[in-house]
């Protein structure tokens, strides 16, 4: 066999390990990005379990963040102090989620809802007070993104969803439009 002969099928051979070591390091990516966009989605949940597990546990945070997200200009003293921490916290989440989105790593279904949730709250006018305070303290994008978001059909943060009749055929959206045009 002639050395010529040997070396083409070397350099084949060489050449098909370099294509399986592509393919596998192709895969490799893949799996990777699949990890890192469940361990994002799941950063982002778990740091809105972590901001609303306090106010629900506990009364009177509940009654702060409720009636400062609905009224800002009802709190007063240290009770308007724990609300502007708690939209603060709000806001991070919020913030943390749209740059996951940003960078590709939130699902468009599960970005839907948190982009229905912040049109939610962040069309609410105790928020909108919050953000004319504090905004600075949240990224250029977020602060874009914030002041271009559309508001909801019609707004319901949960302070608005618990004085409504949910009672079956009750018909949210009716109550709903109602309760706002009241405010």
């Amino acid at each position: 066999m002639d050395w010529s002969v040997v070396t083409a099928w070397a350099e084949i051979c060489g050449a098909f390990g370099v294509i399986a070591s592509l393919l596998y390091l192709s895969a490799q990516i893949r799996q990777g990005n699949r990890v890192a966009r469940a361990a994002a989605q799941e950063a982002v949940a778990s740091s809105g379990r972590q901001f609303t597990q306090p106010i629900v546990s506990d009364p009177e945070l509940y009654r702060i963040f409720s009636a400062g997200i609905e009224n800002f200009d009802v709190l007063e003293g240290a009770d308007r102090g724990r609300f502007l921490h708690m939209a603060f916290q709000m806001g991070k989440v919020f913030e943390s989620a749209h740059y996951h989105h940003t960078q590709g790593l939130l699902d468009e279904g599960i970005w839907a809802s948190w982009h229905t949730a912040m049109a939610h709250y962040f069309h609410a006018p105790g928020w909108k007070k919050y953000w004319a305070l504090r905004s600075d303290l949240y990224s250029p994008a977020f602060r874009d993104f914030v002041n271009e978001l559309r508001p909801p059909a019609q707004r319901a943060t949960a302070s608005v969803l618990a004085s409504l009749d949910l009672t079956e055929g009750a018909g949210v959206s009716a109550t709903a439009r109602s309760d706002q045009a009241a405010s």
